[in-house]
């Protein structure tokens, strides 16, 4: 189903975390409010099934009058759409989480992407976030009960946070799955980035934080993305959503155009490192191949780090295996020169 995305930046939130600048990750200015009517008219142009996408700000803390308006122009999309939107945890609380509930039950809901950078207390009162970790659970909890589709939405180096913290939280997030044996819960990974005129620019210009290199970044994105597998998660996207006005922000941080494919090509090496190659050859499929070879082979370099294998080696040792058809080195083409 084709994605609509629709921007809120700084709407609902009861405060401004120290990473956050969504004008600069968005490109849409807290002034250039969206209007239910520019909503509604975007939903009527649609040929088919849309789902219609509120992220930035938080969505279920919107003045509810409003919030009802972006909700009602699912109705006048083609039967079939949805609506998706992102919003703190802790907006699902108590009486007034409850009343929320029951309006969201009256639509069409996708998916709600609970924003999760940590389940670390010491990480989120540093970044200023209002949430605690048993509140976060038990929204999380309330939400999966109320029959609700879940995405998570978590953060790589923060202020004081760990790979094993980071591992930690995924886990403890997929702990609430269990009481749902076959559904898959859709997963983000952003790396923290130093944006101008946050918070956390001050902290790096004053020598209190530093921020992850890219490769750092990368070997924890892809590590997180093999145990988001295995835990039984869908990863959507690994990184911000490269725009002008982010390039311009950057101050520090592993910012790259395609992080995504550098985290792939973390977790393929990962994965093909959990078996030897020293007896028969590795399988791998053939949209993966560019995990592996791009980025000056990178995913081969990495691969040979791991395994302790020559990098040629292991390259003569990876083998595609099409459907009804023998073996063959795919890498042995044009442009597969280890660099």
């Amino acid at each position: 189903m084709k994605r609509m995305a629709f921007f809120v930046p700084f709407q609902g939130c009861g405060r401004r975390c120290v990473y956050c600048d969504q004008r600069a990750i968005t490109g849409a200015s807290e002034m250039d409010a969206l209007t239910p009517d520019a909503v509604k008219s975007a939903a009527r142009s649609c040929a088919a099934p849309v789902e219609l996408c509120f992220f930035g700000g938080s969505f279920a803390r919107i003045e509810p009058s409003l919030m009802e308006s972006y909700l009602e122009a699912v109705s006048l999309a083609p039967e079939g759409s949805r609506v998706t939107f992102s919003s703190y945890p802790g907006d699902f609380e108590g009486a007034g989480g409850a009343r929320i509930i029951e309006t969201l039950k009256k639509y069409p809901i996708g998916t709600i992407e609970l924003g999760t950078p940590s389940l670390d207390p010491l990480v989120l009162r540093v970044c200023g976030r209002d949430d605690d970790p048993v509140r976060v659970k038990g929204a999380i909890a309330t939400l999966r009960d109320a029959g609700f589709r879940i995405g998570a939405q978590i953060m790589i180096g923060l202020p004081r946070q760990t790979p094993e913290s980071s591992m930690r939280d995924i886990e403890s997030i997929a702990a609430l799955m269990s009481g749902r044996p076959g559904e898959t819960w859709d997963l983000r990974i952003y790396p923290c980035l130093v944006l101008r005129g946050t918070e956390l620019e001050s902290l790096y210009r004053a020598g209190e934080y530093t921020p992850l290199g890219l490769e750092d970044a990368a070997r924890r994105a892809g590590a997180l993305l093999l145990a988001a597998a295995r835990l039984g998660f869908r990863a959507i996207r690994v990184g911000l959503l490269e725009s002008a006005s982010l390039r311009e922000s950057v101050i520090a941080g592993p910012y790259h155009q395609s992080f995504g494919e550098l985290a792939l090509s973390e977790k393929l090496a990962l994965e093909l490192a959990g078996a030897s190659a020293r007896d028969e050859p590795w399988e791998i499929d053939r949209s993966r191949i560019s995990q592996l070879t791009g980025h000056g082979g990178r995913g081969i370099r990495r691969l040979a780090e791991l395994t302790g294998i020559p990098a040629e080696t292991v390259r003569k040792s990876l083998t595609f295996r099409p459907e009804g058809s023998r073996g063959e080195h795919p890498l042995d083409g044009p442009g597969a020169t280890i660099q």
